[in-house]
C-alpha cells in the first residue's frame, strides 16, 4: 500500500512540474510574439508609436518637484522646473516662466496648511524617436485647507520633461464622493 501511494505521489510531483514547464514555455512564447494591429474606433490626432520605458531619473525629478511643493521648499520645486512650464489643469490652461511659476505654485500651497502623498503607481517613457520624454505619476492627496477642512482626492501628473527638467503638468483630479 505504501509503494502504490509513493507511485502515486511521484506521478503527481512528475506531471505538476511538467505543467509548470508548458505553462512557462507559453508565456515566453506569449511575450515574444508582436501584439497584433487592432482596429480602434478612434484615431490620434497625433498618433505616436513605440513609445517604451523612459528613465528613472525622470521620475525622480517629477517626484522631487511634487515632494518639494508638498514641503514648500520653493528653492528645489524651481531646480526641477524649466525656464518655462505649461500648466493643463481644470479650468486653467497656461504658459508660466520660472520665476512665475513659482509665484502660482506657492500661493497654490498657501491654500493648504498640511499635504500628505500616496504614491500608487508611476511610469517613464520616452518616444521612438527620443523627442518626447513623460513621466505619470499616480496618486492619492489628503489636504488640510486653513480652516482645517480635510479634503482627499485621486491625481494623475502626466509631466513633460526635458533634458531633465520638467516643462510641461498636465494635471487630472477626482475628488472622492462625500459620504
Amino acid at each position: 500500500m505504501k509503494q502504490i501511494f509513493s507511485f502515486c505521489c511521484l506521478l503527481f510531483l512528475l506531471a505538476a512540474c511538467n505543467n509548470d514547464a508548458n505553462k512557462t514555455a507559453e508565456a515566453t512564447a506569449d511575450a515574444a510574439a508582436p501584439a497584433a494591429e487592432v482596429k480602434l474606433p478612434y484615431t490620434l490626432s497625433s498618433p505616436y508609436k513605440n513609445w517604451s520605458i523612459g528613465s528613472n531619473e525622470n521620475v525622480a525629478a517629477a517626484m522631487g518637484g511634487l515632494k518639494a511643493f508638498v514641503d514648500k521648499d520653493f528653492t528645489a520645486l524651481a531646480a526641477t522646473l524649466g525656464d518655462s512650464i505649461t500648466l493643463d489643469f481644470d479650468m486653467l490652461q497656461t504658459k508660466l516662466s520660472r520665476d512665475s511659476a513659482i509665484k502660482f505654485f506657492t500661493g497654490a500651497r498657501a491654500a493648504y496648511q498640511d499635504i500628505t502623498i500616496t504614491m500608487h503607481d508611476y511610469v517613464s517613457v520616452i518616444s521612438a524617436d527620443k523627442k518626447s520624454e513623460w513621466v505619470t505619476l499616480w496618486y492619492k492627496q489628503v489636504g488640510k485647507n486653513a480652516n482645517g477642512v480635510v479634503d482627499s482626492m485621486n491625481v494623475v501628473n502626466d509631466i513633460r520633461l526635458e533634458n531633465g527638467k520638467m516643462v510641461e503638468l498636465d494635471e487630472k483630479v477626482s475628488h472622492f464622493q462625500k459620504k
